[in-house]
């Protein structure tokens, strides 16, 4: 690299400059103030780890994501973090060992080998909470709710709740008893919603009739809340978990509704995000001037069973930059004072008490030929005859 070009930064990693960083913080806190409410408890995960407890959750995605390195101290492998989820459940399984509800929440930074999307970044600064030791709806709607009032911290009002539950398509498939290579096939197909690929591939591996109307018409079940009532009468399962799903969606979409009256709601009943680890109800928040979820999350049941203890769990996470960015939330502009290059113990004083107050001030340096306009100062510090007085520019 030369010295023309030594200050690019890597393709999708980036850098928050003034003001959004204060205002980035700013958020940061206020969403982290609230979840504090709500009882959730902050914890701050190392790093990296070592890959064994980090990749826990079996997703190849996240596998693909993580980057690499060994320990030069023992040899192991060790992994930067590309998600918080998995040692959140460490947390709860291993240190804390509680045998009531958990509630964590966190904030910050992540690491992906390459952007999720083209919008996605490479270092995206992750703020999200996660319930362990519940399997009610209750704790669903808990998170959900918690992740709309997240949004509205960021001033985002006028988002869509999407919501899937990856039970049924899990029971369908296990009822048919597909083989892995077939099984992988057919949900990648169901992800693209082609009827006709599913078709092919269900009669390919001579599946059974129903299976193949099953799958097909759950390609096609997305839209409002009717969507639950035609599937209850298109989809013949002998599965429990199908109704059980369909009744916890209903169940949920009330809840949320009651909440949040103008809320839009949005069922997929098809959509299987996370489907190599999630066991429920699955949701994501999406915006029209944005072409990827915004923030999701669902139940991932016995996450943290490779630490000793298979705890009920359910979650959701957003990257932060991306809240600040879509919201339309005003920050207050702070004011910042200029205080002039003279030795007068007084103004010394004034500087301090300013300072404990909250405010910004700037010194100038003697021989400084920059105003207090050039310093991004909006006040100043002007000796009258009351002595040091603040005054706008």
């Amino acid at each position: 690299m030369t010295k023309a070009n030594r200050w690019l930064l890597p393709d999708g990693v980036d850098e928050v400059l003034p003001p959004q960083a204060s205002q980035l913080e700013s958020l940061r806190r206020e969403i982290l103030d609230l979840y504090s409410t709500w009882g959730y408890e902050l914890v701050m995960t190392p790093l990296i780890e070592f890959l064994d407890s980090l990749l826990i959750l079996p997703s190849n995605e996240l596998q693909l994501q993580t980057f690499k390195i060994v320990d030069q101290l023992t040899g192991r492998g060790m992994g930067v973090r590309a998600d918080i989820t998995s040692q959140a459940a460490r947390i709860d399984s291993h240190v804390l060992q509680r045998d009531v509800p958990t509630r964590l929440c966190y904030a910050d930074s992540v690491l992906h080998t390459t952007p999720q999307s083209l919008l996605g970044s490479r270092s995206p600064l992750i703020i999200g909470a996660e319930l362990y030791g519940h399997n009610g709806i209750e704790s669903d709607i808990e998170v959900i709710t918690l992740m709309l009032r997240t949004l509205d911290c960021a001033g985002i009002s006028d988002s869509q709740l999407a919501l899937g539950h990856v039970a049924i398509y899990r029971n369908l498939v296990e009822e048919a008893a597909l083989e892995k290579e077939v099984e992988e096939k057919l949900f990648a197909a169901l992800q693209r919603k082609s009827t006709g690929e599913i078709e092919q591939i269900l009669s390919e591996a001579e599946a059974d009739k129903t299976l193949v109307e099953n799958i097909k018409v759950l390609s096609t079940l997305h839209g409002d809340e009717s969507v639950l009532d035609q599937a209850a009468g298109a989809i013949k399962s002998n599965a429990s978990a199908v109704t059980e799903g369909l009744e916890e969606l209903r169940q949920i979409a009330f809840a949320i509704k009651h909440r949040f009256p103008d809320q839009s709601l949005y069922f997929d009943l098809g959509e299987l995000r996370g489907y190599e680890y999630h066991t429920g109800v699955v949701f994501a928040a999406y915006v029209s001037s944005y072409g990827e979820a915004i923030a999701n999350g669902g139940r991932y049941d016995d996450i943290g069973e490779v630490f000793g203890r298979a705890r009920a769990a359910t979650g959701f996470d957003a990257d932060l930059k991306i809240l600040l960015a879509q919201g339309s939330k005003e920050f207050s502009s702070p004011k910042k004072i200029y205080a002039p290059a003279e030795g007068d113990p007084a103004l010394a004083v004034v500087v301090s008490t300013l300072r404990e107050e909250g405010h910004q001030v700037v010194n100038a340096f003697t021989g400084q030929d920059d105003s207090a306009a050039d310093l991004g100062c909006n006040h100043e510090l002007v000796n009258d005859e009351d002595g040091w007085q603040v005054k706008p520019i």
